[in-house]
């Protein structure tokens, strides 16, 4: 028998953020050529947290595990990011 997943299912398992280990963080920075500061900027956290992240002395919260899954997904979107912040946006 088939089982289908419900609605509920399906957001359930969307809303789950990926957990980013020290070398997935890592692999991160490099993919979009950033060092701990730059991507530190894009983050809007401290250079220490970065650090933090990529020793595995501190786990990225949810929201900046989001953040990294998007990043991740449309690197494209840090052009956009910055472009808007230089019109002012």
């Amino acid at each position: 028998m088939k089982t289908q997943k419900t609605a509920i299912q399906v957001i359930a398992g969307a809303a789950k953020t990926p957990e980013y280990s020290p070398a997935a963080v890592k692999a991160l920075m490099k993919r979009l050529d950033m060092n701990e500061r730059a991507f530190a900027l894009l983050m809007n956290v401290s250079p220490k947290t970065v650090r933090m992240w990529i020793t595995g002395a501190a786990r990225p919260c949810s929201i900046a595990r989001r953040l990294m899954q998007i990043y991740e997904a449309g690197p494209e979107l840090i052009g956009r990011l910055i472009a808007g912040a230089e019109d002012g946006q």
